[in-house]
């Protein structure tokens, strides 16, 4: 199996379930070592026996996204352990209820921006001083396609996926001259066990079945089928390996063409 990542080593936030445990793994097959970060060190650590299942090392970092001083010890610990991040991929992130924008308030707002932006902001504040330093390294941040529309009922989650449209292709420009790059994928929705059950609830909720529901889903595609997490994997092994090394501060949107 070709493994273009190795010798590299990643740190993934966000990296404990979902999506992003899905990114570790699939970075590790590609070669990669793996410091797995995430609030919730039990969690992380199956992740971590997963990466190792694949024949790569792995960390496990307990800490919150939000909080500097404990993303900048992960990030030295991570360094010290591996010798170097090569690729920082940005995955934690939270949403909110539906409600429409006059009934959303301060809580609502400050807990969304801080984990979807702030939250990224202090991990390339992190890591990207030792790929500056190093003049080589890879940064990708998972968006969404809420950040390319305006979305009824979702008006702050979908202003902070905006907001990290700016400050990637800022960051892009920034690190750019050092040899870094920085994008982002933004996923439409992946089918998995939160998209799913939101597929329930929507049944319930207007007495149709899941099949219903999904049907009308995948109609809003120009490809009709739902996105997986290899989807997503894909283009962010990309972007990380030597077929992207000419692309920085691009939103590469992956949702089977509903955005178009």
């Amino acid at each position: 199996m070709t493994q273009p990542l190795s010798g590299k080593t990643a740190l993934i936030t966000g990296a404990t379930r979902g999506l992003g445990r899905e990114l570790a793994l699939a970075l590790a097959r590609a070669g990669a070592d793996i410091a797995v970060l995430g609030r919730d060190e039990a969690t992380g650590e199956i992740t971590a026996q997963a990466i190792r299942a694949e024949g790569r090392r792995a960390l496990v970092l307990a800490a919150d996204v939000t909080d500097q001083t404990a993303m900048e010890a992960a990030a030295a610990r991570a360094e010290a352990e591996f010798g170097a991040i090569d690729i920082l991929v940005c995955t934690a992130g939270i949403g909110l209820p539906r409600m429409p924008v006059w009934e959303s308030d301060a809580a609502g707002f400050n807990a969304c921006f801080d984990v979807n932006v702030l939250g990224v902001l202090l991990s390339l504040r992190a890591v990207m001083p030792g790929m500056i330093a190093r003049a080589s390294g890879r940064v990708v941040v998972i968006g969404g396609t809420y950040g390319h529309k305006g979305v009824a009922g979702f008006g702050v989650y979908a202003a902070s996926k905006w907001a990290l449209r700016g400050l990637v292709k800022s960051a892009a420009l920034d690190a750019g001259p050092h040899g870094v790059t920085v994008n982002m994928v933004a996923p439409g929705g992946v089918d998995g066990d939160r998209l799913r059950g939101e597929f329930r609830k929507s049944a319930e909720a207007n007495g149709e079945t899941e099949d219903e529901v999904l049907a009308r889903f995948v109609s809003r595609s120009a490809l009709g089928r739902l996105v997986s997490g290899e989807d997503v994997a894909a283009a962010v092994l990309h972007l990380v390996t030597g077929a992207g090394r000419m692309m920085t501060g691009q939103d590469i949107v992956v949702d089977a063409g509903t955005i178009v």
